[in-house]
């Protein structure tokens, strides 16, 4: 009886699930800037009349998608993206719920909404960013 060696495993090809995720939420973060620099869609300091937004929330937003959209050229940077901003915009939902001296408000807007979309998304960035890095492929248990 010969013995066969197991297959060796086939590389993937293409990107992975996690940077598809990361670039998504990169476009997400970019329209979301550019819908705030609109006069049509930001009026009274509020985007679509819900979110509470300012001039350095509007860079905030930029240049987060800019960076995850850079960061989904590869999976794990693209993983550790999402667990990095996940993390800032629950510190930042949080920091939202307390009450915070003017000049932080000014800078950072947050009312119910806001809070609510940062600690939401936040927290759904960290559980996607955490679970590709404890399950990605390849990696020794």
């Amino acid at each position: 009886m010969t013995r066969t060696e197991p297959a060796a495993p086939v590389p993937r090809s293409g990107p992975a699930p996690v940077q598809g995720i990361g670039m998504l939420i990169g476009l997400l973060f970019l329209v979301l800037g550019a819908c705030e620099l609109i006069p049509g869609v930001t009026a009274d300091h509020r985007l679509f009349g819900v979110f509470a937004v300012s001039g350095a929330w509007t860079l905030v937003h930029l240049i987060t998608g800019a960076v995850a959209v850079f960061c989904s050229r590869s999976s794990t940077l693209a993983s550790r993206f999402l667990v990095a901003g996940g993390v800032l915009y629950v510190i930042l939902g949080i920091a939202g719920l307390l009450p915070l001296p003017d000049a932080v408000d000014d800078f950072m807007p947050m009312n119910t909404a806001g809070v609510c979309l940062a600690l939401g998304l936040g927290t759904a960035m960290v559980i996607l960013g955490a679970g590709w890095l404890r399950n990605a492929p390849g990696r020794e248990r």
